[in-house]
């Protein structure tokens, strides 16, 4: 039976009220971020999930985040191949008992890669930018400096770092800058870990060779995963959006805590 018809009679007028007087102040701008920390506070626990993967940390945005905004205080591993974005997360989370960082890219193969860092930092890839679809970021995607970084799989990283050695329950976050896919496929052999994903979806190309939105989302489907929450995306990208963030979580998960029943249609 689906959790919500569990709900007791006081459990669901509670939650009534809870939706009536729903009324909060949230700058718009902030408005995707909020709906993001509201669904993690939430969605973690839910699933036990016992470590965070911050794929593409940059300086810590999303790290803070989830400290600071979702709750969580688990184990958290920051993945960011850029040298002095890494200082910065080193800095900023030293006195955090339960964080770690690996200084790597992510991708399909184990190797060394080159890493494109950009004036706006956060673009940084290991594709090419282009200009091809539009010049919106133009002045950000100039190249400023290339880095060789060691590439890891998410296989191998699970393997053999200490803090996500023994990690059961593992929510993987993806801001790759238009490799998720090629992440994806080196975490073949961790699927059965990952309960849940996040990944930064493309819509209008800002690199050579990024796979389109609906070819991603086909491709985590594919793999064992439902769509789960989308959150409100950058205003200031209308009409032409450029990107989006798209929350997964397992089918096998859903059918384990009852939201789902077994057998049915994918």
């Amino acid at each position: 039976m689906h959790p919500a018809r569990h709900r007791s009679y006081g459990e669901r007028a509670r939650g009534w009220l809870a939706r009536t007087f729903d009324w909060r102040l949230v700058r718009w701008l902030r408005l995707g971020e909020a709906q993001q920390a509201w669904y993690l506070r939430r969605l973690l626990p839910l699933l036990q999930v016992d470590l965070v993967i911050d794929a593409g940390a940059n300086v810590g945005q999303f790290a803070d985040l989830l400290r600071r905004r979702a709750g969580y205080r688990g184990a958290l591993l920051s993945v960011e191949p850029m040298p002095a974005a890494a200082r910065q997360l080193r800095a900023r989370f030293a006195g955090d008992a339960h964080w770690a960082l690996a200084e790597c890219a992510l991708g399909d193969h184990e190797g060394r890669d080159t890493l494109h860092v950009m004036r706006g930092h956060e673009l940084s890839s290991l594709l090419v930018p282009s200009m091809a679809a539009t010049d919106r970021f133009e002045t950000f995607q100039a190249i400023e400096d290339e880095v060789d970084v060691e590439l890891r799989t998410v296989d191998a990283l699970l393997e053999e770092h200490p803090i996500a050695r023994h990690a059961r329950r593992i929510y993987l976050k993806l801001d790759v800058q238009g490799t998720e896919l090629a992440v994806l496929r080196g975490a073949a052999r961790s699927l059965p870990r990952i309960d849940a994903l996040q990944v930064e979806a493309c819509v209008v190309p800002l690199y050579d060779g990024v796979p389109p939105y609906h070819a991603l989302m086909a491709e985590i489907e594919s793999r064992g995963y439902q769509l789960s929450f989308l959150p409100a995306h950058n205003y200031t990208q209308m009409p032409d959006m450029v990107d989006f963030d798209a929350h997964f979580v397992a089918r096998r998960r859903l059918v384990e805590l009852g939201y789902l029943k077994p057998g049915g249609p994918a």
